[in-house]
């Protein structure tokens, strides 16, 4: 579905499974607060990070990607998840900036 992302995914970054997409989809739904730019509007798990709880959802209504830091619990306030909309290229500069620092940083 979002084959391009191959392009630029690398270290921490990793495309998940389709179980994977729904497990965390499922989860972003359950935090989103009706507060939440994302409350509402349907989101497909596309990737994640290996060294923290950052996800990639597409969420085609906002034509953007959006970066989602999980908390795994049950958000109140507009402010949590933190969550970060990208286009495609912002997509791709911000995971390439994490790449480079994951590698400098010896992968930690």
């Amino acid at each position: 579905m979002h084959e391009i992302l191959n392009s630029f995914m690398n270290d921490p970054w990793w495309l998940i499974s389709t179980s994977m997409s729904e497990s965390l989809t499922k989860e972003l739904e359950k935090e989103v607060s009706p507060k939440h730019i994302l409350y509402g509007k349907v989101a497909v798990a596309v990737a994640r990070r290996e060294d923290n709880d950052d996800v990639i959802f597409w969420i085609q209504k906002l034509n953007k990607y959006a970066v989602v830091h999980l908390t795994y619990s049950k958000e109140t306030s507009s402010e949590f998840p933190i969550t970060r909309l990208f286009t495609l290229s912002e997509l791709e500069e911000h995971c390439k900036s994490v790449s480079k620092l994951h590698k400098t940083n010896g992968g930690y």
